[in-house]
């Protein structure tokens, strides 16, 4: 069983609201910068379906690149939308729900809704929301809901960080500046207490955490700077799950992250259709590729349980499907 954790759809409704949707490539914009690239792929669950097939991916874990910055409205829409494509492809989809939950109570009902009655597995927000640190007192609310809930968060990146000076140019918000503030919120979260206040909380983050693996060994070295620890950096860090999109299954990117996390924190993704089709990347590798960083995996020097569990057997359980 392949599950791909990161995975995007938008529904076509919603892009054409926003006035995004054609058969050729759009962008979306935020503060006078690219935020995302829109295309035809993200529309069509047919195609979808067919490149999964032959990516040799068996389920695909759902979320809308519109959804992170959407209104409370098109959230509704958004989750409604996913609720449907449960029910139409069963076993092939899961959806993740979104919230402006910045918004409060409206919002989190919302969440609520999503959960129990419309069946969606999971939550989705960015490293960072409107420039609110995923460690704020205003965000307790949510993640008192979730683990209420029992369903995990998805930290995607930022669509386009913020508070990075340096990082506002040269397409350099969406090239660099998403994995800068992965790492970033990564490190903020054990930092503000976040898993000390909510220990039940089950966080996904995406692309490796930002790479955070290659500077796991300062950050526990020199996370007691930090006045805030109960416990060892480590500790918090074994409490945490990243995904393996972000790097179009550069190797290493892979074997950095192996040689910081453990594997049963690991969950496999791919960033379709951003990632392997050649809209966000000069290599376009296509859905070979993608089936190869999948034997690539299979081919780890791990248990055959534990490849199996990045594989899909920990994201089912983390989902519960």
């Amino acid at each position: 069983m392949v599950v791909d954790f990161q995975h995007h759809y938008v529904p076509v409704d919603l892009a054409k609201k926003r006035g995004l949707y054609s058969d050729k490539t759009t962008y979306l914009q935020e503060g006078g910068r690219r935020a995302t690239t829109m295309h035809a792929k993200l529309y069509d669950l047919e195609l979808q379906l067919k490149d999964m097939s032959e990516a040799g991916i068996d389920v695909s874990v759902l979320s809308c690149l519109l959804g992170w910055n959407a209104s409370l409205d098109e959230c509704r829409l958004i989750n409604d939308d996913l609720a449907k494509v449960q029910a139409k492809y069963p076993g092939k989809f899961v959806g993740l729900a979104q919230a402006p939950v910045l918004e409060g109570k409206e919002a989190l009902e919302e969440i609520d809704r999503a959960i129990r009655s419309l069946s969606l597995k999971g939550v989705t927000i960015t490293s960072q929301i409107k420039g609110v640190s995923l460690d704020s007192p205003k965000l307790y609310g949510l993640y008192e809901k979730v683990c209420e809930l029992d369903v995990p968060i998805f930290v995607h990146p930022a669509l386009v960080p913020i508070g990075y000076e340096l990082l506002q140019d040269y397409d350099l918000p969406r090239v660099l500046g998403r994995e800068v503030d992965l790492t970033v919120a990564t490190t903020r979260l054990i930092a503000g207490g976040i898993l000390d206040r909510f220990p039940q909380l089950t966080l996904v983050i995406a692309h490796f955490g930002g790479g955070i693996a290659a500077v796991k060994d300062r950050l526990l070295a020199k996370g007691y700077r930090f006045g805030t620890l109960k416990r060892s950096f480590a500790d918090y860090f074994e409490m945490l799950y990243f995904d393996l999109a972000g790097f179009e299954g550069g190797l290493p990117a892979l074997h950095c992250a192996l040689q910081g996390i453990r594997p049963e924190r690991l969950v496999f993704a791919s960033d379709y259709p951003q990632d392997f089709t050649g809209v966000n990347t000069d290599t376009g590798k296509g859905m070979q590729e993608l089936r190869n960083y999948i034997d690539t995996i299979r081919k780890l020097p791990l248990r055959e349980e534990t490849k199996d569990g990045i594989l899909g057997g920990t994201a089912m359980a983390l989902l519960k499907v």
